[in-house]
């Protein structure tokens, strides 16, 4: 990933003091931000990108606030607040500091989506973000002056070339995590830019450690086995590995089959390159859900590497969570009155909810559309709205300023772990609910797209059999 922070020379201190519980303190300021929530994440594994929450603060009057992290490796870190969000590297045992900024509004983003802001990082040119702001800022000179180079099919000669002058600028630093940003940050460059797939196996992975939490390392890893079971499928011998997936269901199978790859020789290589194919098997046509999901619980039994249970864990919880057939998240929420609601409320009754946040335009447009929605097919579903702002002023100026919206109205918006169970990404996004809480839809029509004719479709059908 790359890092666009702009560094000052005061307030990162070093800290050996810093207690193991608490090893890690993000001391922020965000004026523009002020009674807002903030919070940091972390990546559960770079195969799937799962994060999760770590520390939350309210940012104070005089626009500050404190994050805790207690971290093992060095690592990315994501902090949020609204639909913004800023990542930075963090170390054990850091102090670091750093200045949220306000949203930019000349920067073009999809409403209801995440926009990535600029962190400032206050360090010295020593500390690990400050190397690495200087490495991509000497990499953007590079492609700036040889861009030109890649149309004439020469960039992968001045590319080296300029790599051998970074090893030597950056000979005498030690920090083994930059080293490897560097270096799968040009295997990336080199994979998108089209060099050879055996001299890249060659170069950056054979013989080479697998960095579970480097995020550069993983990236190229992702890139370089991007669909690498589908190619495989489509070679001379794919029937056989087809057959081990969809007839059989067989990860010993598989695994003895993908041993024939010269680049998978590597047993810890080549099961952490199954459970990067698998998941896009999952959601792709012609590919067997259930076969693929018994792989993966084979996989998670006999795997003796802690990381590939974490991945195997998290892929099983991405491809189930949230699907057609399951029961929904329960929740408990307040109103505008301050009454307590929960989804047992809503039995009896096809329920028909939805997310969406007040500073997102697609989200009113969508609430506009309900409301016609909810006036035709009130008697028969329930509708449900949850606000995610996280300034309950929000939340009530809109209620107030929106009197004709007569269904249910929640505050959510410091509930995060509801908005995670809900596997909430973008907004507006709507689910419909059957009366006894199982999930029809997931994520469901919109108003916009067509719901009216599965609510047409559903009483139609319960008419039939009366």
């Amino acid at each position: 990933m790359k890092v666009f922070f702009r560094i000052l020379s005061f307030f990162l201190v070093l800290s050996s003091c810093v207690s193991l519980a608490q090893n890690v303190s993000i001391k922020g300021i965000a004026p523009t931000h002020k009674g807002k929530e903030i919070s940091v994440y972390l990546y559960d594994d770079l195969i799937t990108q799962s994060q999760t929450l770590q520390s939350s603060d309210t940012v104070d009057d005089r626009g500050n606030f404190e994050l805790i992290l207690n971290i093992k490796n060095t690592q990315i870190a994501v902090i949020k607040t609204d639909n913004l969000l800023g990542t930075i590297y963090v170390q054990p045992n850091f102090i670091y500091g750093i200045v949220f900024p306000e949203k930019d509004s000349a920067r073009f983003t999809t409403t209801g989506t995440e926009q990535n802001v600029n962190l400032i990082i206050n360090g010295d040119s020593t500390e690990l973000n400050a190397r690495i702001i200087d490495f991509n800022n000497c990499f953007d000179v590079f492609w700036e002056k040889n861009y030109k180079s890649f149309v004439s099919k020469k960039i992968h000669q001045k590319l080296d070339s300029f790599q051998l002058q970074i090893n030597k600028r950056y000979e005498k630093v030690k920090l083994s995590y930059f080293k490897t940003y560097v270096d799968y940050t040009f295997a990336s460059f080199n994979e998108n830019t089209g060099r050879h797939h055996s001299y890249l196996a060659n170069q950056y992975l054979l013989g080479k450690p697998i960095n579970y939490t480097n995020y550069e390392y993983m990236s190229f890893f992702n890139q370089h086995f991007k669909q690498y079971i589908q190619r495989q499928i489509s070679s001379k011998n794919g029937n056989f590995i087809l057959d081990a997936i969809n007839e059989q269901g067989e990860y010993k199978h598989l695994n003895e089959l993908l041993k024939n790859d010269p680049v998978l020789k590597n047993d810890t290589l080549r099961e952490l390159v199954i459970l990067k194919s698998l998941p896009d098997l999952y959601f792709a046509p012609h590919y067997k859900k259930d076969k693929i999901k018994q792989i993966i619980e084979q996989l998670l039994a006999v795997t003796t590497i802690p990381e590939h249970k974490k991945i195997a864990i998290d892929i099983l919880h991405n491809i189930t969570n949230m699907r057609v057939g399951q029961m929904a998240p329960n929740f408990l929420l307040p109103n505008i009155k301050h009454d307590t609601i929960g989804l047992t409320n809503f039995k009896a009754r096809y329920l028909y909810l939805n997310f969406f946040a007040t500073t997102c335009s697609d989200c009113m447009q969508e609430l506009k559309k309900e409301e016609q929605l909810y006036r035709k097919y009130g008697d028969k579903v329930m509708f449900v709205s949850i606000c995610t702002d996280d300034d309950t002023l929000n939340f009530k100026g809109f209620i107030k300023q929106n009197p004709t919206y007569k269904w249910t109205i929640l505050y959510g918006g410091k509930n995060k772990k509801l908005i995670e169970q809900y596997n909430v990404k973008s907004m507006p996004v709507y689910y419909l609910i059957s009366p006894d809480g199982y999930l029809l839809q997931s994520p469901a029509s919109k108003p916009d797209e067509g719901i009216e004719f599965k609510f047409n479709q559903i009483f139609k059908i319960k008419e039939k059999k009366r």
